[in-house]
């Protein structure tokens, strides 16, 4: 209902991809934790707003994000799923930074 056919695609199907069209991984980094946090947040200013929201899309809208948001955060939080940025080059690129901290 909310993103019919949405799906994570995992780090290695993203890496494994990504090495057949010449694209060089130079850095992984989880944000796994950070967007479970994002999605607290986001789920608390949503209950903040709550009756404003449901008066304007119903009932069971409001109930579906609701069970959507602490569904999502749950699931990032054991780790079912994960979400990463992925810093790649077009080839070999020598002239970046070796760390991401500089």
């Amino acid at each position: 209902y909310i993103f019919p056919g949405g799906m994570c695609p995992s780090l290695r199907e993203v890496i494994n991809l990504s090495a057949e069209y010449n694209f060089y991984t130079l850095d992984v980094e989880s944000l796994r934790r950070h967007y479970t946090e994002t999605l607290h947040r986001w789920n608390k200013n949503f209950n903040e707003h709550r009756d404003e929201i449901q008066e304007k899309m119903g009932i069971e809208f409001t109930r579906m994000w609701d069970l959507y948001l602490c569904a999502c955060a749950a699931t990032f939080n054991r780790g079912v799923i994960d979400l990463h940025q992925i810093l790649l080059s077009k080839g070999v690129n020598n002239e970046l930074p070796m760390t991401r901290w500089y």
